[in-house]
C-alpha cells in the first residue's frame, strides 16, 4: 500500500449545463495528476493539467445562469472537443504508462473530485457511451466529504471556501482548470491532515470515509479569532478581509470599525451563502481609521477600484466608461464633444427610458423595441401593445403629457420627473424588476409604475451629471451629525487632494476656473464613481443632522438650505 504522500492521484472537474445527464451535458472538463507533498516537506507535485470546452449537441442551449457562472460565451470559444475525444484523452492519461514516482495504470485509478456525487454521474454516462463493456476506470473519493469530517465546524466547505481557507486563490468564475488546480491544492493539504490522524494510505482513507460519519457542529467556527475583531477601534475607517496567503477578499467602510466587522460574524440566520463562503476564508483583518465616515466611504471606493476584491460587487460593474449624449438623447459618445454635452452618465442605458418616453410623447408608434426601452426591459419581454397602450395612457393623463414641440415635451417630462422625485417614486419590490418580467406578467398598472421609475431615474442621472461637474473642482466643509469637528475636503480635477480639519474662519483659496467643456473632457469612470460616492455621503450627512457647505467656481458657496434642497434631485 503506497502512502498518500507517494500516491499519484487523478483530479477531475466538470462544468455542466444541468444537474444530471438527464437534464444537461458536460460543458467543460479538466484534469491533472497530483502527488501530495512528502512528509519531510517540499512542494506538492501537480502535472499533466488539461482543460477543454466540450462540443455541445446540436440545438443544445446553455442556460443563462450557467453562462454567467462559467463565463461561457460561444462567440469567444473557438476550440472545442467532442465528448468522445475528451473521454479518450482522459483515458490516455490513465493508461499512458509510468508517471513520476509510480504508475497510473492497471485497475481503477485513485481519483479526487470535489463534489464527487455530481461529477460521477456525467463521467459514468460517458463511460457507458464510449466503453460500455469496460469496467469504470476511476476509484473516486469525494474531497468535500473528507473536508466535512476534518473540518466539521467550518461555515462552508465549497471548493472556493475550502481553497481560500487553506490559502489558495480561486477566481469566482467557475472554470475547470481553476477548479482542478484548487482541488489538487486542497487534496495536498488534506493528505497532511489525514496523516496526522493515522490515515496514510488510499485503502485506509476509503475505510475512514465509510466509518467516520461527519458530525453536526453546534456552532460555526470562523478562522479569524474573535479577539482580533474585538480589538478594532470604535471609530470610522476602512477594513480589509484577507486570506491566509495575503489576498484581499473584501474591502468595507464603517462608522465604527469594531461594530461593523462584528456584524459580519454575528448576523446569524441572515448571513447569506456568499458571505459564509467569504468568512470561511478570512484569516486576517487590516484596518485604516479615518477622521469621519464620509472619508471612510471615499477611501473604500478607491481601494475597491485599485484592488478589485472578489467579494465586492456594489462598486464594480461591467461598464468602466462614462458616456455623453446629444441634446435630444439620440446619440451617445464615450467622450464629450461639441454635439455630446449631456453627461457624464454611467452607461449607454442610463437615459434609454427618458428617450423612449420622449419619442412616444412626440407621436412615434409604440413598437416592441420602443415599449421595451420605455420599460427598461428586453424586447422579447415587452408587454403587448394593448396592455402597454393602456398603461402609457394612464401615465400621460396622470402627468399632463399633451404632446407638442420637442422643447415643450422636454419641459413636461422634466416637470413630471421632479414631481415623482419630490413625492418619492415607488421603488421596485423584490421580484418585480422590469428586466425579469415575462410578457404575460404585465398589466397596465405595472406598466405605469415602470414608466414612472424609468423617467425619474433617467432625469435624476441627468441632474447628477451637472452636479458632478460642479464638484469636479470644489472645497467642501462638512460636519458629521454626531461630531463637533468640521472637516475640509479639497477636490481638484475630480480627485481628493487634501483632507484636514477645517480652519475656523474657513478662509480658502480661490478655485481655478475650468469651463464645463474642460471638466467634462476630464471625466473618466474613476472620477465619476468617486464624486458619486461623495454626493451620497453628503446627502447622508445632511439627513443625519450634520452640516455642509461647498465652494464652487472661483468663490461661490452653496449653503444650506439651498444645498439640501438641491441634493434632493440628484
Amino acid at each position: 500500500m503506497l502512502p498518500l504522500a507517494s500516491l499519484d492521484v487523478l483530479v477531475v472537474d466538470c462544468q455542466t449545463t444541468g444537474a444530471t445527464p438527464a437534464h444537461g451535458v458536460v460543458l467543460e472538463i479538466g484534469w491533472a495528476v497530483t502527488r501530495a507533498a512528502p512528509p519531510e516537506g517540499g512542494p506538492p507535485d501537480v502535472r499533466q493539467i488539461e482543460s477543454h470546452w466540450i462540443t455541445l449537441p446540436a440545438g443544445h442551449r446553455v442556460p443563462g445562469p450557467v453562462r454567467r457562472l462559467t463565463g461561457f460565451d460561444p462567440a469567444q470559444v473557438s476550440e472545442t472537443l467532442a465528448a468522445s475525444e475528451a473521454w479518450q484523452r482522459l483515458r490516455s492519461v490513465l493508461s499512458g504508462g509510468a508517471v513520476s514516482g509510480g504508475p497510473i495504470s492497471g485497475g481503477p485509478v485513485p481519483t479526487a473530485i470535489h463534489f464527487a456525487q455530481f461529477e460521477l454521474g456525467f463521467l459514468r454516462d460517458w463511460a457507458l457511451q464510449y466503453e460500455p463493456t469496460a469496467p469504470f476506470p476511476l476509484d473516486v473519493v469525494c474531497v468535500h466529504a473528507i473536508a466535512c469530517r476534518l473540518f466539521p465546524d467550518l461555515p462552508r466547505r465549497s471548493i472556493r471556501a475550502l481553497a481560500g481557507f487553506l490559502g489558495h486563490s480561486l477566481e469566482l468564475e467557475r472554470r475547470s482548470r481553476g477548479h482542478v488546480e484548487a482541488t489538487a491544492f486542497i487534496w495536498n493539504k488534506l493528505a497532511l491532515e489525514l496523516r496526522e490522524r493515522g490515515v496514510e494510505s488510499w485503502e485506509q482513507l476509503q475505510h475512514w470515509l465509510s466509518s467516520a460519519r461527519p458530525t453536526r457542529p453546534k456552532k460555526r467556527r470562523y478562522p479569524l479569532p474573535s479577539a482580533t475583531r474585538r480589538a478594532l477601534p470604535d471609530q470610522p475607517g476602512v477594513y480589509r478581509f484577507l486570506r491566509s496567503n495575503g489576498d484581499v477578499l473584501y474591502v468595507g467602510k464603517a462608522a465604527s470599525l469594531r461594530k461593523r466587522v462584528a456584524s459580519h460574524f454575528t448576523a446569524g440566520v441572515n448571513t447569506t451563502e456568499r458571505a459564509l463562503e467569504m468568512l470561511t476564508q478570512v484569516h486576517e483583518i487590516r484596518a485604516t481609521p479615518t477622521a469621519t465616515a464620509l472619508e471612510a466611504a471615499l477611501l473604500e471606493n478607491e481601494e475597491i477600484k485599485s484592488i478589485d476584491p472578489p467579494y465586492n460587487i456594489q462598486l464594480l460593474d461591467g461598464d468602466r466608461n462614462t458616456w455623453f449624449f446629444d441634446r435630444g438623447l439620440d446619440s451617445v459618445a464615450a467622450s464629450a464633444d461639441e454635439s455630446h454635452r449631456r453627461g457624464p452618465l454611467p452607461s449607454t442605458y442610463s437615459v434609454r427610458a427618458v428617450r423612449a418616453l420622449r419619442a412616444l410623447a412626440s407621436g412615434d408608434a409604440p413598437s416592441a423595441l420602443l415599449r421595451a426601452r420605455a420599460l427598461s426591459t428586453i424586447e422579447r419581454w415587452a408587454p403587448d401593445e394593448l396592455v402597454f397602450g393602456e398603461g402609457y395612457q394612464r401615465f400621460a393623463e396622470r402627468h399632463g403629457l399633451r404632446g407638442a414641440g420637442p422643447a415643450e415635451i422636454d419641459r413636461q417630462l422634466s416637470r413630471a420627473a421632479r414631481e415623482l422625485l419630490a413625492t418619492g417614486v415607488e421603488e421596485a419590490p423584490a421580484g418585480d424588476e422590469a428586466s425579469s418580467a415575462r410578457p404575460d406578467s404585465w398589466d397596465p398598472e405595472r406598466v405605469l409604475r415602470h414608466l414612472e421609475r424609468g423617467l425619474a431615474h433617467g432625469h435624476q442621472l441627468l441632474q447628477r451629471a451637472r452636479w458632478l461637474c460642479l464638484l469636479h473642482d470644489s472645497n467642501i466643509v462638512f460636519r458629521e451629525g454626531s461630531s463637533e469637528r468640521s472637516r475640509l475636503l479639497s477636490i481638484r480635477a475630480g480627485s481628493l487632494i487634501d483632507a484636514r480639519d477645517a480652519p475656523a474662519d474657513a478662509a480658502l483659496e480661490r478655485l481655478t476656473y475650468r469651463s464645463l467643456a474642460e471638466r467634462q473632457a476630464a471625466f473618466d469612470r474613476a472620477r465619476y464613481d468617486r464624486l458619486r460616492t461623495l454626493t451620497s455621503e453628503l446627502k447622508r450627512v445632511l439627513r443625519d443632522g450634520g452640516s455642509a457647505r461647498i465652494q464652487i467656481g472661483r468663490s461661490r458657496w452653496l449653503e444650506a438650505p439651498a444645498l439640501r434642497d438641491g441634493l434632493r434631485w440628484i
